[in-house]
């Protein structure tokens, strides 16, 4: 394990294994960061012990109760050490944390016994060395699970208990052993505390972690499928007028289709001939005019934000100041139908020129409609509804091939924009003599 690289492929990948293995329900799950930490400080407490194990040989000689037992507890202790490091040098990442619950127990519990070791073989002048029993309680309380840590107590308490109580020279061994004994249950138990709520938060956050890796997953999920469901909606615009689709995909589309009135000027255009040219001429040629023709008043309609009702084979209706409010409606109707006028013109001479007998007629009319969704279930249109619709219609059946026929409202908003001129005698199906006016 290249416990100097805690961010390379194989300590992540040993991070995502089960904490399992030997004795695995002895120790508390720790990160390999964690345990490479543990590692270290042990290796450093147990070459601190070999050190002082031999130099206090050397300096105390045969004031020791136990010389060569004091050298064997310094060999144990370097030989831990080198164990620890040849464990974390040497084996695979995802062994060694398997391995750790096993060598990490062992370790600890075995340390209150070389703590005890020491202790009996460094004999009462020299008692100072008690202090190594705080190396192993702190540790087996920060790692070990609460019954093994209390193992491990049991282990250091009797140990010390049994030094003090059956070697002689020990002054006032049962205080010594009370001192030493609550000192370190008391230490140890604020480091198991501690431990334990690392541990809870260390869980909290793998929970919150897990948590939010579902949530983003999810949130993935939907912004996808939102996404598509944009990019469905979005192939719309290519079926109804964007001033519709815009409004259906509103925030408010609600209120924007629910049927409400306005004051809209309604645009009507046919073809004059259609009928026979459709009769004399093959079906492909009469798509490609009708498609000719309405892509030349498409274009036209849109550039002015007319709202385009529907195509009826050669018919087009259109309507300006719904679903987009629009500042003087018959005005901007009688502009778009100027410039729309002079295209078709050019449109015709051309058709006339393959042969083609076929003109145009359009009616303009200015009045309030009432506007909303019709329809059932399965199929739905946004629509005017009224008599300024079935005026504008009239206007557009009884005009002239090339003539523009507007009602009294249109003319009487036309004052700079264009002229009129009076329609004598115009009567109109189902609404009888009309006021109108002709495009000039």
């Amino acid at each position: 394990m290249r416990f100097w690289d805690l961010s390379s492929p194989e300590v992540v990948a040993a991070d995502a294994e089960p904490w399992d293995g030997p004795l695995a329900g002895a120790m508390r799950p720790l990160s390999m960061r964690s345990m490479v930490r543990l590692y270290l400080g042990g290796v450093v407490l147990c070459v601190q012990a070999a050190a002082v194990a031999f130099t206090f040989v050397n300096v105390a000689g045969e004031r020791a109760a136990h010389p060569d037992a004091v050298r064997l507890v310094g060999v144990f202790t370097l030989f831990a050490a080198l164990l620890i490091l040849g464990l974390m040098a040497a084996l695979p990442a995802v062994l060694a944390r398997r391995l750790t619950p096993l060598v990490g127990t062992t370790i600890m519990l075995s340390m209150g016994l070389a703590s005890t070791a020491a202790t009996w073989a460094c004999g009462p002048e020299f008692g100072i060395v008690v202090v190594f029993y705080f190396e192993a309680l702190p540790f087996a309380f920060y790692t070990l699970r609460l019954r093994w840590a209390l193992a491990a107590t049991a282990n250091v308490v009797v140990g010390c208990g049994l030094v003090m109580l059956l070697q002689p020279g020990w002054s006032l061994p049962v205080l010594q052993w009370f001192i030493v004994g609550t000192t370190l249950v008391g230490v140890a138990w604020i480091v198991g505390q501690l431990a334990e709520k690392a541990e809870r938060l260390a869980s909290s956050e793998r929970d919150a972690r897990v948590e939010l890796a579902e949530v983003n997953r999810t949130l993935e999920d939907r912004v996808a499928a939102q996404v598509t469901e944009i990019e469905r909606l979005g192939e719309l615009r290519r079926f109804l007028t964007p001033q519709v689709a815009d409004a259906v995909l509103s925030a408010d589309a609600e209120a924007m289709t629910r049927p409400h009135r306005r004051r809209i000027a309604v645009f009507f255009c046919d073809l004059r001939g259609f009928t026979a040219f459709t009769q004399s001429s093959e079906p492909e040629e009469v798509v490609a005019n009708i498609d000719q023709y309405y892509r030349t008043a498409g274009e036209v309609l849109q550039r002015y934000g007319a709202t385009i009702g529907g195509y009826a084979g050669d018919g087009i209706m259109a309507y300006l100041g719904d679903p987009v409010p629009h500042p003087e409606p018959a005005r901007g109707a009688v502009q778009m139908v100027t410039e729309l006028r002079g295209e078709l013109d050019g449109l015709v001479a051309e058709w006339q020129r393959r042969g083609h007998d076929l003109g145009y007629g359009i009616g303009l009319a200015y009045g309030y409609a009432t506007l909303g969704v019709v329809g059932f279930d399965g199929r739905y249109d946004y629509t005017p509804m009224g008599g300024v619709v079935n005026l504008a219609a009239r206007l557009c059946g009884a005009a002239t091939a090339g003539q523009v026929l507007m009602d009294h409202a249109t003319y009487a908003e036309l004052e700079g924009v264009a002229g009129g001129e009076p329609v004598d005698g115009l009567e109109l199906k189902g609404l009888g003599a009309q006021r109108a006016y002709a495009l000039t």
